[in-house]
């Protein structure tokens, strides 16, 4: 995995996906990679669970600038498995992106081909569980999600979603792409 150094008169590659691994506070020609997070889920019920660095701190990132203007127009974050969950690969996080619809777009379209490959899956409700569903197929192993959420109490729904138990609160999720366990 390559990854990209940034320095503050770095300039990102046109219409190209990079993988960093740095501090997502710091401003990459313009937003900081948080802000861009905000933005796209200034209008979900929760709105976004990255509060501050410490929620981010261990992801990786695939960041774009697609149009004219220097800066990141759209981001993808992942994280690899925590040392007491029970899968291997990578599990996208969240997004971010700067508002305008084509940002929207190329991030549907990357995670969507990023969620082909053995390892990579993501945990997914609201409008993005809408939007996966049309080129995705739910994980509907209850094995597997039971395996993914020990102590959760996972409980498959006719619709192929799930909900189960985080901190009390009851959820209704699904997981596409392709997790591996241990």
């Amino acid at each position: 995995m390559k990854y990209l150094k940034l320095f503050e008169d770095y300039e990102l590659p046109k219409n190209k996906w990079e993988i960093i691994s740095s501090n997502p506070v710091k401003k990459i020609e313009g937003k900081t990679l948080i802000e861009l997070v905000d933005n796209a889920y200034s209008s979900t019920p929760l709105g976004s669970f990255v509060k501050t660095i410490s929620d981010v701190v261990k992801s990786e990132w695939l960041v774009i600038d697609y149009n004219e203007e220097t800066g990141v127009d759209a981001c993808i974050f992942y994280r690899e498995a925590r040392p007491d969950e029970n899968w291997v690969g990578k599990k996208l996080q969240g997004i971010g992106h700067d508002g305008v619809k084509e940002s929207k777009k190329l991030i549907i379209k990357k995670m969507i081909d990023v969620l082909q490959q053995d390892g990579v899956w993501i945990e997914a409700s609201d409008s993005m569980e809408t939007v996966l569903e049309r080129s995705l197929d739910r994980v509907t192993d209850t094995k597997l999600l039971n395996n993914l959420f020990p102590n959760s109490n996972v409980r498959l729904l006719e619709t192929g979603q799930y909900e189960r138990t985080i901190g009390g609160d009851i959820v209704k999720e699904s997981v596409f792409g392709k997790p591996k366990l241990k």
